[in-house]
């Protein structure tokens, strides 16, 4: 009989263990798939000087995404010194469309008051691309990868754009965007 019992408790044993490698087995499976939050991939533009030096912005700078399915989404605000900023870029558009607009502060002193007269200078910029689909797991959504075909800009404090990395994926360590200033910009 105590053989019978010693058997019993011991296959009580294996059933609790077994159930509890399963439970650690599946908690596991479900930690280790590792999908991005949300779909975007982000376009970095570097502030260049004529020497390939990275430089920043001189006066607060604001990015607007233009033309989205809800309006236009200011991205960046006034923010100071900016050199790099990273860009989600669109999953359906073959083209974005981006507001950069400076906020130059000039003061002007009267005979007792000093006035400080802010003006705005917007420069439109335009990236032709193609979204690929890029599927990690099953398990989760698709990220999209963009090749930059083309880029343009208006002229009012941007001289130029030059496309460094054609290739926008996840590395966000990749300039894609050289932005050169006019001078005295």
């Amino acid at each position: 009989m105590n053989t019978v019992k010693g058997l019993k408790n011991s296959s009580l044993f294996t059933f609790h263990f077994s159930f509890l490698l399963t439970i650690i087995a599946v908690m596991t499976s479900c930690s280790s798939i590792d999908c991005q939050l949300n779909g975007s991939v982000y376009c970095r533009y570097q502030l260049k000087d004529q020497h390939l030096n990275d430089v920043a912005f001189a006066y607060p700078l604001t990015v607007t995404l233009c033309d989205t399915d809800s309006g236009d989404i200011v991205i960046i605000n006034n923010e100071s010194s900016a050199s790099a900023i990273d860009i989600p870029m669109s999953h359906g558009n073959a083209t974005d469309v981006l507001k950069f607009t400076i906020t130059v502060t000039d003061t002007i002193e009267g005979e007792d008051t000093v006035y400080y007269v802010t003006t705005p200078h917007t420069d439109i910029i335009r990236i032709t691309k193609t979204n690929e689909p890029y599927f990690e797991s099953i398990d989760c959504a698709p990220r999209y990868n963009h090749t930059i075909e083309e880029v343009q800009s208006s002229h009012n404090f941007i001289d130029s754009l030059v496309i460094n990395n054609k290739k926008v994926t996840n590395d966000a360590s990749k300039e894609n965007i050289y932005i050169f200033l006019n001078s005295g910009n």
